[in-house]
């Protein structure tokens, strides 16, 4: 299933900003699991584990590192003295609020996974290089560029291979002394290339005129009930800031959960659950596609 760009960066914004704003533990455990539903409804499950998988370290390390340095809390649980830190006191308050940033950190990586599941990425480029050409073809560029290079450096390397020389070296003047070679191929190929993409955007006529647009990406009836959602989640939660719904402290101690703000949280996430029953129904639905 994809999504119009302006409908899938609408929805993204949006759990972005309740990420970031919100604290609560279960209000982003929630979200967690609201994330990874959709994704397995998307049939994303390998994509999704991967991303897990990248933003875990970030976790772990967030999860780690938190405690030890953040020392505040009243809740304490180890104290001990260490020869050159000194006193290192570990709270409870820092290692719950470390595993909720922890967690975000997931949320955030699985958002960005959502993103490229429900989009395609010509449609992107289609529908951003109407409005933002020049940023447009400089990131379109970039991409080309950065895999051009990857593979330019591996054809430099397999025949600098064949002709005797030895990449791993251990002794690290001899180790750059290896690459020179390799990088002064790269960097005279990069500017042949600069020239080449220069002269077949003279040939387009780059920049004389309007540019032109060959196809356009549409919107359809889904797209507009997912941005009527994503606009009530959002005027959902401008209310709630305004009366102060959903706040959540760590410290100097770990707030209760209050019914009120599990209620809002319950409320803000029907209009997340009606997104997931939309792209579930788009699979079953005709007229939803």
């Amino acid at each position: 299933m994809k999504l119009h760009p302006v409908t899938a960066i609408l929805y993204s914004i949006m759990l972005m900003i309740l990420i970031l704003y919100f604290n609560n533990p279960i209000y982003i455990l929630s979200l967690l699991g609201l994330l990874v539903l959709t994704l397995v409804i998307l049939g994303q499950r390998k994509n999704m584990i991967k991303g897990i998988r990248y933003s875990l370290y970030t976790a772990l390390l967030i999860i780690i590192i938190n405690p030890i340095i953040s020392q505040y809390g009243f809740t304490r649980l180890i104290r001990i003295r260490l020869p050159i830190i000194g006193v290192l006191q570990i709270t409870l308050e820092s290692i719950l609020f470390g595993m909720t940033m922890g967690i975000k950190i997931l949320v955030i990586g699985l958002v960005f996974v959502l993103y490229s599941s429900v989009v395609d990425n010509d449609d992107s480029f289609s529908f951003f290089s109407v409005y933002a050409h020049k940023l447009t073809l400089i990131f379109s560029m970039t991409l080309n560029i950065v895999h051009r290079l990857r593979i330019e450096i591996t054809r430099v390397k397999n025949v600098m291979k064949l002709r005797g020389v030895n990449f791993n070296q251990r002794n690290i003047f001899k180790k750059v002394k290896s690459y020179y070679p390799v990088l002064k191929v790269i960097m005279i190929s990069s500017l042949e290339g600069s020239l080449d993409r220069a002269e077949a955007l003279y040939s387009k006529g780059y920049g004389i005129g309007k540019r032109s647009c060959y196809s356009k990406v549409g919107i359809n009836i889904r797209d507009y009930l997912l941005n009527f959602l994503t606009l009530t989640t959002l005027i959902i939660f401008s209310i709630g800031v305004t009366m102060e719904m959903g706040k959540y402290k760590f410290y100097p101690m770990v707030d209760t959960f209050k019914i009120k703000d599990i209620i809002f949280f319950a409320i803000i996430n029907i209009p997340i659950l009606l997104n997931i029953l939309i792209i579930w129904g788009t699979k079953k639905w005709k007229p939803l596609k």
